[in-house]
């Protein structure tokens, strides 16, 4: 993975796991964007068809304000192996990214425990991700 996405990835792995708290069955979302910083969100469930999905991935490259750098993941429950859901849109993503005449730098999946790059196949995983707080005083 590109050095400056690892620790953005981290930042949004520990958001992710925060945001999750104690719920058992997480949503399946893809993210389009910079991790911890601009991005937009696509909730699974609302698009079944594939062509949508990818035209909804090219607007939501469109619509950032640096392209750079800019990548795709997915953050859902369970474990890191590959899914229908994952592969949809790690598809939508590759086309959006390709109709831009982009590169696909990296699409992650993340989950409570780590992640995966399924553009490179590196893979980091904990046995629990933890929030880093300021200490007191």
């Amino acid at each position: 993975m590109q050095s400056p996405l690892a620790p953005l990835i981290h930042l949004e792995l520990r958001a992710f796991v925060t945001a999750a708290g104690n719920r058992r069955a997480l949503p399946t979302t893809c993210h389009v964007g910079h991790p911890a910083g601009q991005q937009t969100r696509f909730p699974h469930g609302v698009v079944d068809d594939p062509s949508l999905r990818a035209d909804l991935v090219e607007r939501a490259v469109d619509g950032l304000l640096v392209i750079d750098d800019a990548c795709a993941w997915v953050t859902r429950g369970g474990a890191l192996d590959l899914t229908d859901a994952d592969a949809a849109w790690h598809t939508a993503a590759r086309t959006a990214f390709g109709r831009h005449g982009l590169p696909l730098p990296a699409f992650l999946v993340l989950n409570r425990t780590g992640w995966v790059d399924l553009v490179s196949g590196e893979q980091r995983q904990w046995h629990r991700v933890r929030n880093r707080s300021p200490s007191p005083g």
